[in-house]
């Protein structure tokens, strides 16, 4: 009886460590899955955000070419406008945009304080 007993035993511990190896083998199964969609996930992260940037990059030197060409076409009617109409004879035109906003500082300088005496 000993005997069978002893095998009975035996048989038991084989089972139990049959399933911790099996839960083992499940768990670390488990956690590779996990680390594999981690990766997955900050792979995506990674090109989603390097692509957005790769966007925000193309809009803002899109954006800095138009805002350029505009200023600097401005500008030049500005200062084409200035030379045919506004400048006094042997002035150039920074010495003319120089005298004009002078005035126009000078007007509404006037202007505030006209304001302020009205108020009175």
């Amino acid at each position: 009886m000993s005997e069978k007993m002893d095998l009975e035993k035996e048989n038991f511990q084989a089972q139990v460590d049959g399933e911790r190896l099996r839960m083992e083998a499940a768990e670390k199964a488990g956690e590779n899955l996990a680390e594999g969609t981690v990766e997955a996930y900050e792979a995506i992260e990674h090109g989603v955000a390097g692509t957005y940037k790769a966007i925000e990059h193309g809009v803002v030197d899109t954006y800095k070419t138009i805002e350029d060409g505009v200023v600097g076409g401005f500008n030049k009617i500005s200062d084409k406008f200035v030379d045919a109409f506004l400048k006094k004879e042997g002035e150039s035109v920074e010495e003319a945009k120089e005298r004009l906003a002078k005035e126009q500082a000078e007007r509404e300088a006037a202007a505030k304080a006209a304001a302020e005496k009205h108020r009175r």
